[in-house]
This record gives C-alpha cells, structure tokens and sequence, in this order.
C-alpha cells in the first residue's frame, strides 16, 4: 500500500505525540498533526485504517552505541553483549531490552532500552487499537545523504545520527558543550542538515527544509534498527479481508474439484479416489470452517458457508460502486481513469482521471454526484489535457 501512517511518541504518556499520513505513490502529505498526548493516539484510529503503521520513539530514552565484537564467533558473543555494556548502562542489564544494529568491520551498533520504556510505548499503542511492526529511534530515521552526521531540530531537541546505527538527541542548551564532546580538532565531519542553524566544528550540507516528520517518514523505511525484536517481535497476522477471501477460494476451489469429480470420470474409475477425496474435503472444510463438525450433505454446505463469506467481504461493495460508475464513462467517452483505488476500510473510491477540458469533468462530476457522495479535488491543466482527483462514497 503506497499510504502509510507514521507516529513519534514521547518517552511518557503525558508527552506530545506527533503524526503524519504520506501518500509514497502521490508523493504528497495526505494528513498531518500534533496530539496533545498518548490519549488522544485513539482518534487516529479511523486514519490507520488498513495502511501501514510506522512508530518513532526519542533517542533520548535510549542508548545508542556500538562495541568491538569481532564477526569470527559472533553467536557466542551475542550472547554476552548485555555483560560488555553494563558498565555504560546505568540500569541493570536484566532489565534492559537490546536490539543490533548494522556492522562496520569489528564494530557492531547497539541499541539499549530498557523493558519498561518499551512497555510504555507498547501499551500507548495496544490501547488505542493501532498494530505496528517497526518502532525505530527518531535520529536513526534521518537521512545521512552520503554524508558522515546528520542533523534536525525537533522542538527543543536536536536529532543528531552520527553514523549508520549510532546517534542521539540533545537539548539545544546543550549543544555548545556536547558539540566539542562529539567532534576533535583533526576531524572533518559532514553533516546532512536539516534544519537552518549552525553546528561548531563540523561542514554542514543543507538538505531541502521540510516539516520534521516529513523528513523522518522518508527516512524511516531505511533506518537500521526496528526495536521490535527479539520478545517483540510480532506475531505473524493475516488482514482478515484476506482470510475471509481465502477460505471462500478454498472452499470454491473444493466445490471444483467434486464437480470434476462427478461429471469427468466414471464411477468404475474413481471409487477408491472418491473415498479419499471425501476425507481430505471433510478435513479441509472442518480447517477453514471450525467447530463445524457436522458433515451432511458436505457440497451443499461448502456452497452455503461461500455464499456467506462472499458476502461479508469489501469485495461485494467495491464491485458494487464500479457498477454504478459505467453510466458516466459512458456519457463522457473522452473522460479516462488514469489511476483507482478502493479503500475498503473506508468505503470510498479515489481516482485520477483526465479529459480534454473542463467541461468534460464537471460533467462527469455531475453525473456520479446523482449516485454518490464526491469530494473533487483541484483541477490542473497542461498539454491540452485537465486532470483531477476525485474521492466517491456511496449515500
């Protein structure tokens, strides 16, 4: 799906939540804002829908680090990582939840949190019904853009990544004292900036200057480090959409092979097969069907469990509203999708369509609004063409 929500939590539920929704296909922000605190992420809900939840967390509830671990016996050495960070760590290493980052030669990143930070953030998440797969750290989001650092500002923080799985975020007051910290007099650093201000000590290359979590959501798709692994990694999940349309494929695809069955061979040919053959429908149907246990008439009920499933779909509602979009194509032959796309957990259609002039689409709009609700989008018009965005929904 080209449409994905991206979320940056606080470190605590009282903080600021920020939020984005980026189309990757239309290259535009289709939504964005600002939460008061983690209460409020159950409004975003509706918005999540079925895209892609994307989460980034504040590199300042972390350690960002990395360690000599030779790649000749990594596993072995894995294995005591927590030990040869515990005098870097100021919390006990039981308690701490470590996820690996990339390699460079020797060199291994690490990334430290403790359990009770990601609780926090995992229960913020689960209470407001949002599923996610990759929670990365802020800094390790930002683009390095060939270069060495890469810097943002963020409220009264500055991101700061400071190779591929290293970095962190400070406050602004601190920037002077930890800038001579971080950068000796021999060193020649260059920075991706994406913030117009001035960093001591080191060549800043200005990037392009876009909303920070416009930045961070192009960014985070590539970053090195996804903290849900290890005890939080997710567990696999099918969309149930998928699973409803795929035990209807099973079911038809059973229903096919008994009608091949009875109308293809003979009886002569095929009495040890049918045997088999029932048995293997009879499991089947009881796998895609469960706590029906009760086989009577096994075609007759595999094609009313279809005829149901069919029916609880997105699928019915989407052909349904196609239908009803043939009458205007009709009307304006000239007018052409150039993109469509249905949103099922939404119920509405969004295409791009095109046509030779203005006329043509208020036209087409005019007929469709007789059948649905439409959002028209701006008209924009270039080599004797007009194209437009329009969004339907069924009254």
């Amino acid at each position: 799906m080209s449409e994905r929500l991206f979320i940056r939590l606080g470190r605590n539920t009282e903080q600021a939540c920020s939020w984005l929704v980026w189309s990757e296909q239309e290259q535009e922000i289709i939504a964005s804002g600002e939460l008061a605190n983690a209460q409020g992420l159950a409004t975003l809900t509706e918005r999540a829908g079925n895209r892609p939840i994307d989460v980034l967390v504040p590199a300042s509830a972390m350690t960002l680090t990395s360690v000599n671990l030779p790649e000749k016996g990594q596993r072995q050495a894995l294995k005591a990582l927590p030990f040869m960070l515990e005098e870097m760590l100021a919390d006990d290493v039981d308690a701490m939840h470590f996820t690996v980052g990339p390699r460079n030669g020797d060199v291994l990143s690490v990334v430290a949190v403790a359990h009770e930070q990601m609780q926090t953030w995992l229960n913020c998440l689960t209470e407001a019904g949002l599923k996610v797969k990759r929670i990365v750290p802020d800094c390790l989001a930002l683009p390095l853009q060939e270069c060495q650092w890469a810097a943002m500002r963020f409220g009264n923080e500055l991101l700061l990544r400071t190779g591929s799985g290293t970095g962190q975020s400070l406050p602004l007051s601190w920037l002077p004292l930890a800038m001579k910290q971080l950068v000796t007099k021999d060193e020649d650093i260059s920075v991706a900036s994406y913030t117009d201000f001035e960093l001591e000590g080191v060549e800043l290359k200005q990037q392009p200057l876009d909303l920070p979590m416009l930045v961070l959501a192009r960014g985070i798709l590539n970053a090195p480090v996804n903290l849900l692994s290890g005890v939080y990694t997710p567990k696999r999940e099918y969309s149930k959409y998928l699973m409803l349309w795929k035990n209807a494929l099973i079911i038809l695809g059973v229903a096919c092979v008994l009608a091949l069955v009875n109308k293809g061979l003979t009886i002569h040919q095929v009495n040890s097969q049918i045997a088999d053959l029932k048995a293997q429908s009879e499991s089947i149907y009881q796998q895609v069907v469960p706590g029906n246990t009760r086989i009577v008439n096994l075609r007759s009920q595999m094609e009313s469990q279809l005829r149901a499933l069919q029916g609880q779909g997105s699928g019915a509602e989407f052909f349904a509203m196609l239908a009803g979009l043939q009458d205007a194509f009709k009307q304006v032959p000239e007018l052409k999708p150039n993109t469509l796309r249905f949103e099922s957990a939404r119920n509405e259609i969004r295409m791009q369509v095109t046509a030779k002039n203005y006329a043509q689409i208020e036209k087409f709009k005019e007929i469709v609004g007789r059948r649905f609700q439409l959002d028209g989008g701006t008209m924009n018009s270039a080599e004797d063409q007009v194209t437009s965005t329009l969004t339907l929904r069924s009254k």
